[in-house]
């Protein structure tokens, strides 16, 4: 029988990774914690915050979402397309 619980952790892990993939597209940078100040910057969160974003051990609040889908959009824009 299929376990329903198990289904949603996959789905807001998977969700949670593609949102750490997307702060790294939108917040390039050389570690963990240089993006963390970054992003905290930019979205008004703690670091600790963003931190816990990157390790996937809390799910964005949906404008989050969108700001750094805005800005890693504009990132690939600017970076002329190359990922």
């Amino acid at each position: 029988m299929k376990n329903l619980a198990d289904c949603e952790g996959d789905n807001i892990s998977s969700s949670r990774k593609a949102f750490a993939s997307m702060l790294w597209r939108a917040f390039p940078s050389p570690s963990e914690h240089e993006l963390a100040n970054k992003a905290a910057r930019v979205l008004d969160v703690s670091p600790r915050q963003v931190t816990n974003w990157l390790r996937c051990e809390n799910s964005a609040a949906i404008q989050y979402f969108f700001a750094v889908a805005a800005i890693a959009g504009a990132e690939i824009v600017f970076a002329g397309g190359h990922q």
